[in-house]
Parts: structure tokens; sequence; C-alpha cells
């Protein structure tokens, strides 16, 4: 794999991190492991038995894997701590006497930002209690790095089709993908941080969620100009109108809003 097709392999890679909660981050994680380690199995929940707090093992080795991909981890602290807890107990009382447990790693999709110093308390002391041999946080990074240590073939079945562009269209695409990871992450932080006691059938549209963030002063109206140009880019990319990319420091700006949203805390419509 040539340099710029290495490239946008790892772009569509962190677009697939960046878009994928739940679910589908199990499923990306599995793609990586079934091709890394032979003996990786995925658990997948049945019924009301669940899958007794096990995303994915080896057993001949006794390492075993829980997925946690909530849409913003710094909001989910607590959240994040009680599962470790739940989810170990769990396999202890389930998978432990089926095949002992060795190690036990918490993969959580980070989205490129970090693992947070509490779930490593929690681990340690796991490790500790239980004499585990290895605990540990597996984030985005780390699945990067395994990924981009298989075979070229084995790296293009996770992300997909490569295209066969030159100099000047990876550099289009390049930005596009820098661009639009931005924009997402944006949209699930607005989102998130201005939501209604009851949660609407329906996502607010961008607009509104920007009025709101005005009208409480989280964002200046300079700022909401500034979502509403990036909008119109957005939208006329999407839909094959143009195919101007916003500049790295209007990227850069949309990040700093993003920041600024997220560390408002959420609102409440009522």
């Amino acid at each position: 794999m040539d340099d710029i097709s290495l490239s946008i392999a790892r772009n569509m890679f962190h677009l697939q991190v960046y878009e994928s909660d739940g679910v589908r981050f199990e499923d990306l994680l599995s793609k990586i492991m079934y091709y890394k380690s032979q003996g990786f199995q995925q658990v997948k929940p049945y019924g009301n038995v669940g899958d007794r707090k096990n995303d994915g093992f080896i057993k001949d080795e006794g390492v075993y894997y829980q997925v946690y991909a909530p849409e913003d981890v710094s909001n989910n602290v607590l959240a994040a701590v009680n599962k470790i807890k739940d989810d170990f107990q769990g396999l202890m009382e389930y998978w432990h006497d089926i095949c002992p447990i060795k190690k036990y790693y918490f993969v959580l999709n980070d989205k490129y930002k970090g693992s947070l110093p509490q779930l490593h308390k929690e681990l340690i002391s796991l490790q500790s209690d239980f004499n585990l041999i290895d605990t540990g946080v597996i984030v985005a990074k780390d699945l990067e790095h395994d990924l981009f240590n298989l075979p070229d073939d084995m790296i293009r079945s996770v992300v997909g089709h490569l295209p066969d562009i030159d100099h000047e269209e990876y550099m289009f695409v390049s930005g596009f993908t820098c661009f639009i990871s931005a924009w997402i992450n944006f949209e699930k932080v607005a989102r998130y941080n201005v939501c209604s006691v009851k949660e609407p059938k329906r996502p607010l549209f961008v607009g509104i969620v920007v009025d709101i963030l005005v009208q409480n002063k989280i964002i200046s109206a300079q700022d909401a100009d500034f979502i509403k140009h990036i909008t119109q880019i957005r939208n006329r990319l999407v839909h094959g109108v143009s195919m101007i990319v916003p500049n790295k420091s209007e990227i850069d700006i949309l990040i700093l809003i993003t920041e600024k949203v997220k560390l408002a805390g959420v609102y409440r419509l009522e």
C-alpha cells in the first residue's frame, strides 16, 4: 500500500471510529480482532440471557474484552467506572468457571480523546484483587495500531474500498474527512447538550440547536453565524453541489466551538 492509500485508509478508519457508538463499535473491534487473533470469538447477546458481560474473548488465553462506546465518555465517567465493576462481576459469575479469567480489557471508544484516569485506577484494583495477569483500557489509537500492522488486504476488509486517486484528489479527500469528522462531533455534542425532558422523536435541527445555544449565552452570535456558514458548506459538499472544503483554520474554529458547548454542560428544554 503506497503512502496516499495508507493515509486514505487511516482517514476512513478515523471516520468509522467517530461514527461508531454501541454495537457498531463492538463490530469494529471484532473485525480487527478476528484478523489479529485467530482464537478470538465475538459474543452476541441472546434473548434475555444477553452476552453475560462478555463482548469477546480468547478462550485458550483467558482474555476477555468488554466494550463501552457512548457518544461522549467525558459525560459518563461514573457510568464507565460502574460498567467496569458490574461487567467484571458478571464475567466472574458466569464465565470464570467455563474459562478462567486471566486478562480483562475495557475497550473504550474515546474518539481519540484519551482514556480517563478513573478507569485505569479501577482496572488496576481489579487486577490486584483477583490476581489477574493483566488489565487495561484499549482506546481508538490502540485499535488503529493493531489494524495497520495487519496485511493490506485485511486493512481494506475493515475500512472498505480505497479509491485510486492522485495527489490533488487525495488532498480533497483528506480535507473532507477531517471536516466531516469535526462536523459529526459538533452535531453530537450540540444535540446532546441541548435536550428536552421528553426525548423528541426526531433529532432537533442544527439551526434550532444553535439558536438555543445563543439564547442561553453558551455560544456567541458570531459563533452562530460561523456555524450557519459552515452548515451551508457542508450541505453543498454532501449534495455534490460544490467541492470546496473548509480550510484548516475554519475546522479548528469548529472544534473550539464544540469544546465550548461541551464545557457548558447539558441544557434541558422544558
